[in-house]
């Protein structure tokens, strides 16, 4: 006898839609460090960059134009180029946990 394979869209797809796909979202959340307040909430599309994406999203709908300095802090997972870049450009200080490899903070 042999084993049954099963196909994407029979685990995971419509049986009346062969061609539907499965959704996955992500949810967000922007808190201030005193208190542990959420001050937004973000709705993503599972992909690969979601978080990082939606990290900035709050961050700029959040102190548009401020010349406030203000800090930001993230785990390893956010620690990539364009994500480290971008909060700097808008007087934001990202603390970002340093990868062991290819980490894109400036060592010290």
């Amino acid at each position: 006898m042999r084993p049954m394979l099963r196909s994407p869209t029979r685990m995971h797809g419509s049986i009346r839609n062969p061609r539907a796909q499965v959704l996955c979202f992500m949810g967000h959340a922007l808190m201030e460090n005193r208190h542990g307040l959420v001050v937004q909430g973000d709705l993503t599309r599972a992909d690969g960059r979601a978080e990082r994406r939606a990290a900035l999203d709050m961050l700029h709908r959040h102190s548009p134009g401020s010349t406030r300095q203000l800090t930001l802090g993230a785990d390893k997972g956010y620690d990539a180029a364009e994500f480290v870049a971008d909060p700097r450009q808008a007087c934001v200080t990202p603390h970002v946990a340093r990868k062991a490899r290819h980490s894109a903070i400036p060592s010290r």
